[in-house]
């Protein structure tokens, strides 16, 4: 018989993923080796799919590590998401390359990754209100070779080193994005010391930007409700329009549902396309799949937008 698996819910959108998953599991503790090698291919189609959803996949086939680091590059994927993909990526080709049995500390801590990064597809993809199921890793067989006192020594250091190393992996790709922009702000590739105190007070002046929006929201009845890296939400405390928040050094970018905007509205509007606008309807862009989409309007100051505010409840 079958064991029950936290992966279930993967069959929602993939049956593939889901009996690969079940594998993945069987395999966790007599053959962590052979775990880890599907636990790799298990990502690999996964970020094939997040690709075809967002529309990023070219005539020519890409590597594995070319597409992932696309996503990331147009923000389809945060910082943590990436961080674990490039996880399983690089355990998932040293045990595909070694003979050595895979480290079991390893393989536990990619199959947490896993259901993870399922869950955030799940969410972001499928169903946005779907509740994720606690994680718990698969029971033993009562042949495994692993004693159940000894695996739970393992787990303990485990727990705390997976949460050391995610905060570590960030703070290297963090670092590494910023080294990235600085130089390609440089123009001549020399930064001076005025352009580096320029950088400040444009930091500063993005906070106290974003601060009189979120000002602008509040005194027309709207609340944060989630945010991510590719939008804000927010939702009116009476009739629950949402609006979108892009994030937008330059101007003030909001986008709107399709189903809820008068028609006088569209006409100035553009039709705009992100996962980001979770709760907006979807349809067919540039891929295969249906994508969420809304229309999108542009401000220079804040007052436009407090205007534009105004005239949309009005309309409501």
């Amino acid at each position: 018989m079958q064991k029950q698996s936290i992966f279930t819910f993967v069959q929602q959108f993939s049956k593939d993923l889901s009996e690969l998953a079940h594998r993945i599991e069987n395999h966790l503790f007599d053959q962590p080796h052979a775990a880890m090698m599907q636990a790799r291919l298990y990502s690999e189609e996964l970020v094939k799919m997040i690709s075809e959803q967002e529309g990023l996949e070219e005539v020519f086939p890409l590597k594995h590590y070319e597409r992932i680091h696309k996503l990331h590059r147009q923000n389809a994927i945060d910082e943590e998401i990436y961080s674990k993909l490039e996880l399983i990526r690089k355990k998932g080709n040293k045990a595909t390359h070694e003979i050595k049995e895979a480290d079991i500390i390893d393989v536990l801590q990619v199959h947490k990754f896993l259901f993870e990064i399922s869950i955030w597809y799940m969410q972001v993809y499928v169903k946005y209100d779907f509740e994720a199921p606690r994680y718990q890793l698969p029971k033993m067989s009562s042949d495994s070779a692993i004693d159940p006192k000894e695996l739970e020594s393992l787990i303990k250091p485990y727990l705390e080193q997976t949460l050391a190393k995610i905060d570590n992996i960030q703070a290297f790709f963090e670092q590494k994005i910023d080294s990235l922009n600085n130089e390609t702000n440089k123009g001549n590739n020399q930064q001076t010391f005025s352009e580096s105190n320029d950088a400040k007070d444009v930091d500063i002046e993005l906070i106290q930007k974003t601060e009189r929006i979120n000002n602008v929201f509040k005194e027309n009845h709207f609340t944060s409700d989630h945010t991510s890296s590719k939008a804000t939400e927010f939702v009116h405390s009476s009739n629950k329009e949402i609006i979108y928040l892009l994030p937008n050094k330059k101007e003030i970018t909001i986008v709107m549902n399709p189903e809820t905007i008068k028609d006088n509205f569209k006409s100035i509007g553009e039709e705009r396309y992100s996962t980001g606008f979770r709760k907006f309807p979807k349809q067919i862009n540039k891929g295969k799949t249906p994508i969420n989409y809304g229309y999108s309007f542009k401000f220079i100051v804040e007052d436009e937008l407090d205007v534009f505010l105004k005239e949309v409840l009005a309309a409501t």
